[in-house]
C-alpha cells in the first residue's frame, strides 16, 4: 500500500482501529492502455448538434470541438503522475468496516489531516457525483498552509464515499446493492473506528453527500450536526413552502435548479433505471467517459463571464475523469442514483427523504442545481437550520472552484456550533 506524508499523520490517542497506510500508484500498463484508448477513440463527424458556438456546453449537451481539443490535451500535454505525486503529498489511509445493519463489508479509502491537539474537532468531507474526494484538496492544501499539525483545531476526514473512487466492497458484498442508509452507516463506521464515537463529529456534504450527511446527523448519534451546500426539497417540502414568498435574490438562487430539471436532469433517470447499459457504454473508453462527466463539471460550475469564479481547468476535470477511469468505479457508483431517484414519472425530480431534526448549516452558492433558499429553509426547520451564509459566486463544485469561501464557512459553522452540540471548541487557533 505504502507510506503516508508524515505532516499531520499522527493518529489520534482514541483510535480504534489502525488505518492502513494507502498510496495511489497506477500500474505503468495500465497508463499505456489508457492512452492507447484514448488516442483509437472516435469522435463522430460534425453535424446539428454537436456544434455551439463560442460553448463548451449548449442545451443539445457538449460540443465536438471542446472534447477534440480536451481528448488532444488529455493525449499530448496532461500528466497524470505529477497529479498523483501531489495527491500522495496527503496522508492516505484504508480502513475497512462492517455495517451493522447492512452486514456488508466496506474497503474505504480515505485522505486526512489529523491534528496533535486533545480538543481537536472531527470533521467529515463527503462528495458526490461526478466529484470525487480530489474536490477537497485544496482546502486540505489551504488548511496544511493556515495550521500546524499542533494548531489544527480539527481531524479532517476525507473519503471516497461508498463504492466511488478507491473506496468498494469486496467479495460478495459487491454483488449486494447499496442503499444511502447503508453507505451513510458506512461513513459513521469509518468515523468511530477512528476513535470520534466519544468525542462526536460534524458531516460535511454536497451532491450525493448532503444525503449521507443528514442520514448520519438523523440516525447516529456520534455525528452531532451537519453542514450542507446542497438541498433538493421532497413534492412534500416543495408543497409546504408555496405560500412564502422568496425574496429577488432567492428567486435567483433557485434558477439553477429549475433549470436543472427542466433541461439538465435526464441524465440521473438514466443512471438511476438503467444504471448496467450507462456503466458498460462508458466503460468502454475515457473519452467517452469524459464526454458525459465533462459536461456536468462544465454546467454545474460557475462560469458566469459577469463576476463569476474562477472556470475550472481542463486538468482539473481530467483529474477527476482519470481517477474514476483508473479506480474503475463509474459502474460501481450507480447505487447513489438508484437511491435518489426512487420514482420517476413526468413531473418527478430527484427526492431526498430524509427529515433533520439535528441541528445543522447551510452554504448557498448561486450557480447550483439544488439549493435551499433562507425564508423556504426557516419555514421548514425554524431553528434547526442554525446557521446560512449566501456567496455572490461559486457552483454546485464550492470546495473545488472557490475553496477559500467554503472552507471559511465550515470554520465559523463549527465555532458557532460546536459549543450548543456538545463538541469541543474548535476554530482558528491564534
Amino acid at each position: 500500500m505504502g507510506s503516508v506524508s508524515p505532516t499531520f499523520s499522527t493518529l489520534p490517542a482514541g483510535v480504534k482501529v489502525q488505518p492502513t497506510p494507502f498510496r495511489i500508484n497506477v500500474a505503468e500498463s495500465e497508463l499505456a492502455q489508457f492512452r492507447s484508448l484514448i488516442q483509437q477513440a472516435i469522435i463522430p463527424p460534425e453535424q446539428f448538434y454537436n456544434q455551439h458556438a463560442n460553448a463548451a456546453t449548449g442545451k443539445f449537451g457538449i460540443t465536438r470541438d471542446w472534447l477534440i481539443q480536451a481528448r488532444d490535451y488529455w493525449l499530448n500535454t496532461y500528466d497524470w503522475r505529477a497529479q498523483e505525486t501531489f495527491i500522495n503529498s496527503f496522508p492516505q489511509y484504508k480502513q475497512t468496516v462492517v455495517g451493522p445493519t447492512s452486514g456488508q463489508t466496506f474497503d474505504l479509502h480515505f485522505a486526512a489531516l489529523f491534528s496533535l491537539r486533545e480538543d481537536a474537532i472531527p470533521i467529515i468531507f463527503m462528495h458526490g457525483w461526478p466529484g470525487s474526494f480530489l474536490e477537497f484538496v485544496p482546502m486540505l492544501d489551504i488548511l496544511r498552509s493556515r495550521y500546524t499539525p499542533e494548531t489544527l483545531p480539527y481531524h479532517v476526514i476525507v473519503p471516497s464515499i461508498p463504492d466511488y473512487g478507491f473506496s468498494s466492497r469486496p467479495n460478495d458484498s459487491a454483488l449486494q446493492e447499496l442503499n444511502m442508509e447503508f453507505a451513510a452507516e458506512a461513513m459513521n463506521e469509518l468515523m468511530l473506528s477512528l476513535g470520534f464515537g466519544s468525542t462526536g463529529y460534524v458531516a460535511q456534504g454536497g451532491d450525493v453527500g448532503y444525503a449521507l450527511a443528514r442520514a448520519m446527523a438523523n440516525n447516529h448519534a456520534a455525528c452531532k450536526t451537519s453542514h450542507l451546500n446542497m438541498f433538493m426539497f421532497t413534492p412534500d417540502q416543495f408543497a409546504a413552502c408555496q405560500q412564502e414568498p422568496l425574496t429577488e435574490r432567492e428567486e435567483k438562487l433557485l434558477t439553477g435548479t429549475n433549470a436543472w430539471i427542466k433541461q439538465g436532469s435526464a441524465y440521473a433517470y438514466e443512471h438511476g433505471t438503467r444504471p448496467s447499459t450507462i456503466a458498460l457504454t462508458l466503460s468502454t473508453n475515457p473519452v467517452a467517459m469524459l464526454a458525459w462527466m465533462g459536461e456536468k463539471f462544465i454546467e454545474w460550475s460557475d462560469n458566469r463571464k459577469d463576476g463569476g469564479s474562477r472556470p475550472l481547468s481542463l486538468d482539473t476535470i481530467l483529474d477527476g475523469v482519470s481517477l474514476y477511469w483508473f479506480s474503475g468505479c463509474f459502474p460501481r457508483t450507480m447505487w447513489s442514483y438508484r437511491s435518489l431517484v426512487p420514482a420517476i414519472g413526468a413531473t418527478a425530480v430527484v427526492q431526498e427523504s430524509l427529515s433533520v431534526q439535528k441541528p445543522f448549516g447551510y452554504s448557498a452558492f448561486p450557480v447550483e442545481i439544488g439549493t435551499l433558499p433562507r425564508t423556504w429553509g426557516k419555514k421548514l426547520f425554524g431553528d434547526r437550520l442554525a446557521y446560512y451564509k449566501e456567496h455572490e459566486v461559486g457552483g454546485h463544485f464550492a470546495a473545488l472552484q472557490e475553496p477559500e469561501n467554503f472552507l471559511d464557512d465550515i470554520e465559523e459553522f463549527v465555532r458557532f456550533i460546536a459549543p450548543k452540540v456538545g463538541l469541543a471548541k474548535g476554530g482558528k487557533s491564534a
